[in-house]
């Protein structure tokens, strides 16, 4: 298998349109855009925490990932609702808990 880069950055409004989709690939691409660029930290976090809930794990996950990024970003996050969110996301799927564990790292370490 060959990796390749992939740079996810999308503006907003493309993020939003790929949100929509029940395609994975779009998802989770909007997901790491969010978490790597999107200017709104809020919405940032508040979008990332509802696809936490999402049953596709591969969508959790990069919803996951994404919360880690907003946290190096942005130094802070409303960790009375990240926290609750990413211990349910452990306890429903534990493939989850790699990208839990990460993403608790980041927190702990940007905020």
């Amino acid at each position: 298998m060959t990796m390749r880069y992939h740079d996810p950055s999308l503006e907003h409004d493309e993020a939003v349109r790929y949100l929509a989709t029940s395609d994975v690939s779009k998802v989770t691409e909007a997901l790491i855009s969010i978490g790597l660029d999107e200017t709104n930290g809020d919405w940032a976090e508040h979008t990332c925490l509802q696809f936490i809930e999402h049953p596709d794990d591969e969508i959790s996950a990069a919803a996951i990932v994404a919360i880690g990024h907003i946290a190096r970003r942005f130094g802070a996050l409303d960790m009375t609702k990240v926290t609750p969110a990413l211990e349910q996301a452990r306890r429903r799927s534990p493939s989850l808990s790699a990208a839990v564990n990460d993403a608790m790292d980041d927190i702990e370490m940007f905020t």
